[in-house]
C-alpha cells in the first residue's frame, strides 16, 4: 500500500484538472507519487525510520510530509503534462517541499518524525596482511 492516494492529492488540485492533465490514465498518477514518495525517502533516509513513516495510514501519516510528498508528485504530473505552459507555482511548491525536506534530514527543522535507530553496531576492520617477500 502507498503513503498517499489519488484522492489525497484533491487538496492541491482539482480532480477535473488532475484527470484532463493525466487523460484519466491513473497509472500515470501512481507512477508519479510513487517517485515523490522515494525521492522524500531519499532526503529522510540517513536520519529517520522511513519504513515507518511511509507504512503509515489514514490519519496516523505525517501531515507537512502528506504534503511535501503531494506537491512533488502534482509537480511531476504537471511538469510532464503540460509541456510549454506557466509551472511558476508548481515549481515553487516543489522547491518549497525539497527545502522542508532538507532541513528536516538535517534537523535544522523540527519534526516529529520517528528516528532511525542503529539495530545492531556495525564493526568496520582495518589493517593489512603481513609484508610478503617473493624470491626468484
Amino acid at each position: 500500500m502507498s503513503f498517499l492516494l489519488k484522492a489525497d492529492l484533491k487538496l492541491s488540485i482539482l480532480t477535473v484538472e488532475l484527470d484532463e492533465i493525466t487523460r484519466a490514465d491513473d497509472a500515470l498518477v501512481t507512477e508519479a507519487i510513487s517517485r515523490a514518495e522515494s525521492e522524500a525517502r531519499a532526503y529522510l533516509y540517513d536520519s529517520f525510520d522511513v519504513d515507518t513513516i511511509f507504512a503509515a495510514s489514514g490519519s496516523n501519516r505525517h501531515g507537512m510530509l502528506m504534503q511535501c510528498v503531494v506537491d512533488i508528485a502534482i509537480y511531476r504530473i504537471v511538469a510532464g503534462g503540460q509541456a510549454g505552459q506557466q509551472l511558476d507555482d508548481r515549481e515553487e511548491r516543489y522547491k518549497a517541499a525539497i527545502r522542508w525536506l532538507k532541513q528536516t534530514e538535517k534537523t535544522e527543522m523540527y519534526s516529529d518524525l520517528p528516528r532511525r535507530t542503529a539495530t545492531k553496531q556495525e564493526v568496520i576492520s582495518y589493517g593489512s596482511r603481513e609484508k610478503r617477500n617473493n624470491y626468484f
